[in-house]
């Protein structure tokens, strides 16, 4: 029953959203309307800034939309921030025993499975191939002992 509670409360903690990423969401935005309110200053009398004034506030605002989708979606800002490990469970054909880098599993139980036939299969093919030899060679002596006889 203690086991099932605290993983029901890792479950509960990992689908949780991070305000982490709604302020600096907050943040963006404002440094976005900052360089917006700023466009004088940065485009030049000329205009000749036009282009790195629209890249830089196209920039910001896309990064400030992409931080609002990790706040609104929180298993992708989980996932980002590595916390995705705790909510993904082995599927029916994998092997509950997996390798993970981060949030990202490198090894699964299928991958296992695949190595283990592969080497059966090569076990299976060098004995097949000792045993050709060794056919080879007892026929090489036969006909050797029969040429010393005659």
């Amino acid at each position: 029953m203690v086991k099932k509670n605290n993983e029901n409360e890792l479950d509960a903690e990992a689908r949780r959203p991070r305000v982490g990423f709604l302020w600096a969401a907050g943040v963006l935005c404002v440094m976005a309307v900052l360089t917006y309110l700023s466009e004088n200053v940065i485009v030049g009398p000329r205009g000749e800034g036009a282009l790195g004034y629209a890249i830089v506030l196209g920039i910001e605002i896309l990064i400030a939309m992409c931080l609002l989708l990790c706040y609104r979606v929180p298993r992708l800002g989980n996932r980002l921030l590595g916390f995705d490990m705790m909510l993904k469970k082995p599927s029916k054909g994998e092997k509950s025993s997996m390798s993970y880098t981060g949030s990202f599993h490198v090894e699964t139980g299928a991958a296992e499975k695949r190595m283990n036939t592969r080497r059966k299969e090569a076990r299976y093919s060098r004995r097949k191939l000792a045993e050709v030899t060794r056919q080879m060679q007892a026929e090489k002596t036969a006909q050797k002992s029969e040429e010393d006889k005659s």
